[in-house]
């Protein structure tokens, strides 16, 4: 019996920048697993695809990130005022048209949903997909959708709203609106589910996820309301994933998608670590989304080490224990240390050890982001700058609401970190532009002194 064939689809971004850093749509690779095993046939249309054949030349960074393709257009009304180019990102719309009416009349269409304030790109891709597809029902899903679903119900238009992981709730609403495919009435993990690779048009990387959520609660993240429980895989099966893509895909590269994969390292990052090492010499190890820098103590720093972890980025966000102490104590000012000079000491480089400090956020002045950068210096590591963007829902957001300049809690285009929604009027972007250039001259005077240090990059952050 032919299965129901479902389309998913990764929507454009639009916003003053994107950048592709190991981004791939991992969500909806490893619900077309689920999906799989519930009799449905998934189709990924990504319109971020840079590999995509008919996309114009892309120039790529090491290891296949870089930025993405972008076509300047208009500024929504509310950011009328910004006098910066505003594009979309991804492929050209004729590409994506003409895919999509190469394809079959999906049963079903699955969208993913990022940044509240890329909804706009959301917007568009509906609207492309609602005149190819007028009649076939669509599910949005994602971030966006889940902090903001009545916003989302408004301005998209979906046939349903998924909010959080929902597994069950997506085949439940799958088997209401089309009746096909295989409904559960009990929990049922996407994340059990290896990501379908095969729907990618070409694999550059493993994209990897072995765990889910994290177990703290910190007052400017977003994980507790889109994940819930922390939960785990389990360690056999990521190996397994890990051994059948190098075999399969030859690939050597890993980006880690998870938000807490050091924590309780013993059970489960070091044996991933340990038997990767000995079974997989070879692999680089990427962490875009952070390591928990209270967990590394010299066995996981040399576990690090020997299994090939190359890109290291640190979740510090403040040096200030206070800081810690009032968001939810995930690390402190010595643990951060002592992190940083475990892994020294197993041999990685300055440039190796990104560290993310949150900038733009609330009552946050000048002076506390150089003590930040000072000390993140000194310790040897790299300060990587980031933006706080406002979540709703979380409970930094109320004081957000109170200290912005823009309406934040009415429209989520307020939200772009790029508009520094909640910063001090002291902390502008030119202050962080030429904060940014002090970093890069402070690392590379500290490169030439010690000519053995490898060259330092221009910071991506």
């Amino acid at each position: 019996m032919k299965r129901p064939l479902i389309l998913l689809v990764n929507p454009w971004i639009h916003d003053f920048a994107a950048y592709d850093l190991w981004a791939r749509p991992m969500g909806l690779l490893v619900l077309a697993s689920l999906l799989r095993r519930h009799g449905w046939e998934p189709r990924l249309v990504d319109c971020l695809d840079t590999d995509h054949p008919d996309m114009r030349s892309v120039k790529k960074r090491r290891h296949a990130h870089g930025r993405f393709p972008r076509t300047p257009i208009p500024k929504p009304e509310p950011l009328h005022y910004v006098p910066r180019t505003y594009s979309r990102y991804g492929l050209d719309p004729q590409i994506v048209e003409r895919d999509l009416l190469s394809i079959h009349r999906p049963e079903a269409i699955l969208v993913t949903s990022l940044m509240t304030y890329w909804y706009p790109g959301v917007r568009e891709t509906v609207s492309l997909l609602k005149k190819i597809f007028p009649d076939v029902p669509l599910i949005l899903g994602g971030v966006y959708a889940s902090l903001l679903p009545n916003h989302a119900a408004t301005h998209i238009g979906p046939d349903k709203i998924v909010v959080g992981p929902g597994e069950a709730v997506l085949l439940q609403a799958l088997w209401r609106l089309t009746g096909k495919g295989e409904p559960t009435g009990g929990r049922t993990q996407a994340l059990q589910c290896e990501p379908a690779l095969d729907l990618m048009t070409r694999l550059r990387f493993l994209p990897l996820i072995t765990s889910r959520g994290c177990p703290f609660r910190c007052t400017y993240c977003a994980s507790q309301i889109m994940v819930g429980q922390y939960v785990r895989r389990r360690v056999a099966e990521i190996v397994r994933e890990i051994e059948r893509t190098r075999i399969q895909y030859g690939v050597r590269d890993i980006a880690l998608y998870d938000d807490a994969f050091l924590i309780n390292a013993r059970s489960h990052a070091l044996p991933i670590m340990e038997h990767v090492a000995e079974k997989l010499p070879g692999m680089r190890w990427h962490t875009p989304n952070g390591l928990h820098a209270s967990v590394i103590d010299l066995q996981i720093a040399a576990a690090m080490k020997n299994a090939g972890f190359e890109t290291i980025r640190i979740g510090l966000e403040s040096a200030s224990n206070l800081f810690h102490a009032q968001t939810g104590g995930k690390t402190n000012l010595a643990a951060f240390l002592t992190a940083v000079a475990n892994l020294k000491e197993t041999g990685f480089s300055t440039e190796q050890i990104g560290v993310y400090l949150l900038v733009g956020l609330p009552g946050q002045s000048r002076a506390q982001i150089e003590d930040d950068i000072d000390l993140v210096l000194k310790s040897g590591a790299y300060p990587k700058l980031a933006e706080y963007s406002p979540i709703p829902g979380t409970h930094m957001w109320d004081h957000a609401v109170r200290v912005s300049r823009y309406p934040i809690a009415e429209e989520p285009l307020f939200h772009n970190c790029s508009l520094l929604p909640a910063a001090e009027d002291e902390v502008d972007s030119a202050y962080l532009q030429v904060t940014r250039k002090r970093i890069r001259e402070s690392l590379t005077s500290r490169s030439k002194a010690d000519p053995g240090n490898e060259k330092i990059p221009h910071p991506r952050s």
